[in-house]
């Protein structure tokens, strides 16, 4: 499995918010960061993460792109949450990708690609991508991959939500993040064949 791994000494750097951070517990912090999702014209909005997806579901935001793993601090959600993120009603397109813990797959970066191009399609298809892992490390290829001016919405534990504008700088600085993660080696696998080959930083390029 091709995959770009966590090291020791980023850890710390990435629990810093890498965006503004709206204080509360549960939904009360995605009403406070509803008021710029209104003020901002968002190319797209992805969230990361059980409860805030969720939260922002049972607020009226239907986010285009949804990355979840069915955890929360690595303890399971519970039914209702999980109920919520897949009620049919919702029009995603769900689609699955494992992701161990600590890394980012080139599965991952694939299917966040791909529902990418399906938010800007003509149809503007939404899509839920479940992960079969951890999806923590997510917000960094999703803030990669996004076009200019999308949000990216992620929990911040303890402390709220974190609301990240997608711009060319912050771009640039979670590129130079990835750059010092290690990279595994490149492998065969039959379910990274329909990736054409592609190496997960070219995707991240």
């Amino acid at each position: 499995m091709q995959a770009l791994i966590l090291p020791d000494h980023l850890k710390s750097r990435l629990k810093i918010p890498h965006g503004t951070l709206y204080a509360g517990c549960g939904r009360e912090a995605i009403e406070s960061l509803k008021t710029q999702l209104g003020a901002e014209k968002s190319a797209i909005v992805i969230a990361v993460g059980d409860i805030t997806t969720c939260n922002l579901i049972k607020s009226g935001v239907l986010p285009d792109i949804c990355i979840v793993d069915h955890l929360t601090c690595r303890t399971a959600v519970s039914d209702e949450v999980v109920k919520c993120i897949h009620d049919p009603g919702h029009g995603y397109v769900e689609v699955a990708v494992e992701n161990p813990a600590g890394t980012i797959t080139l599965g991952l970066v694939a299917c966040i690609r791909n529902a990418v191009h399906a938010a800007q399609s003509e149809e503007k298809g939404r899509t839920l991508i479940f992960v079969h892992g951890e999806e923590d490390l997510a917000v960094m290829p999703a803030v990669v991959l996004a076009p200019l001016s999308s949000i990216v919405i992620y929990g911040q534990p303890s402390s709220g939500c974190v609301l990240i504008n997608v711009t060319r700088e912050k771009k640039k600085e979670i590129r130079e993040l990835l750059k010092e993660m290690k990279q595994t080696e490149p492998t065969e696998l039959p379910e990274e064949s329909k990736y054409t080959g592609d190496g997960i930083r070219r995707l991240l390029k």
